[in-house]
């Protein structure tokens, strides 16, 4: 009775778990850019591609927003919300996967946008938005007090990602010689929360380009992004919230050679030893959370991000019998214990 008990208690579900091995959905990730509509494409790829001396720039829509209401102010409203939700996503979209893209380097750089906004009666509509990029919130060069443009700023950017380079034979060695390069390069911004605050820790070049490497966050996750793309390796940035302060926080995902995606987290992996590299689902979103946390609630991730693995990168699994140790443990003990009473039972 207790061979074919221990039998079926760890057999069947050693089958079991075989089985549900096999089971993880295959990657189906749609890069953020693909996720936009066609307005918010439009308005991505004029920025991407805009010229370093190009400091306005107009996109016409190729969708036409247009609303009607009971009187012209709130189809005025009703138009002007689903255009700003159009540019925030375009605007996040560039800033998550194409940290080249200068426009999107400081949001506070670019005013809120103009639009060709007519209403004919109760009726709004737009056709074409205007952006500007206030340079004068750049710096000066500091040897020569003059602004030395952007394109300036984007040569410096290529040329500091040159600088990097791996002997890495795999993905995951050069996934962890581009972290802990970063590690050794990057500080976190120690003014963060002040006016000394550094004019680019949350932009890549902060991290990579200015003389003090400060960064924050954003600023990891973007230079730990250009680094894989360089190396021809998948990876996206994900914004949400660190749990332990529910603080805005931002890490990456990485697309390693089995095709799944693990999590990445340049910033924190900066004094804790890595511990939070090419993690896995199971550990990771016990301490970061997709999303923004405000008084109000949680405002949900804009995007579908990919999928993460079940676990890490580097875990060990677990044989079958591993996972059951704890139902042996307890036969065994009551084994001992019905042998110890018939014992006793048979000394009285």
């Amino acid at each position: 009775m207790v061979v074919l008990f221990l039998a079926v208690a760890l057999v069947f579900p050693a089958i079991m778990s075989a089985s549900a091995a096999t089971s993880e959905e295959p990657d189906n990730f749609v890069p953020y850019y693909d996720q936009l509509d066609a307005n918010g494409k439009a308005i991505f790829d004029a920025l991407e591609s805009a010229d370093a001396e190009a400091h306005e720039i107009t996109v016409g829509l190729p969708v036409i927003l247009t609303a009607k209401a009971n009187d012209p102010h709130t189809a005025e409203e009703y138009v002007r919300n689903l255009l700003r939700t159009t540019i925030d996503d375009a605007f996040d979209a560039l800033r998550l996967s194409s940290p080249m893209a200068y426009w999107g380097w400081t949001v506070s750089t670019v005013p809120y946008p103009t639009a060709d906004l007519t209403i004919t009666g109760n009726t709004a509509t737009v056709t074409e938005i205007y952006f500007q990029i206030r340079l004068d919130q750049y710096p000066p060069d500091p040897e020569t007090g003059v602004f030395g443009g952007i394109q300036k700023m984007l040569d410096d950017l290529n040329a500091a990602l040159e600088k990097f380079s791996t002997d890495g034979k795999t993905v995951r060695d050069k996934v962890e010689d581009i972290n802990n390069y970063l590690v050794n390069l990057v500080t976190y911004d120690p003014n963060w929360e002040s006016e000394e605050k550094s004019r680019y820790a949350h932009d890549a070049y902060g991290a990579l380009v200015d003389p003090k490497h400060y960064a924050v966050c954003d600023g990891y996750s973007e230079a730990f992004l250009l680094l894989c793309q360089k190396e021809g390796i998948e990876c996206v940035i994900v914004y949400g919230t660190a749990i332990s302060n529910m603080e805005n926080h931002a890490w990456n995902y990485v697309k390693m050679d089995n095709g799944k995606w693990y999590a990445v987290d340049v910033t924190w992996n900066d004094g804790s030893n890595n511990a939070y590299l090419l993690k896995g689902g199971d550990t990771f979103f016990y301490t970061h959370h997709q999303g923004v946390y405000l008084k109000s609630g949680w405002i949900p991730y804009p995007f579908i991000s990919p999928v993460l693995s079940d676990t890490a990168y580097d875990h060990t699994p677990v044989a079958w019998y591993g996972n059951y140790s704890w139902l042996l443990a307890v036969v065994i003990v009551a084994l001992i214990s019905a042998v110890l009473y018939k014992y006793s039972r048979g000394n009285k």
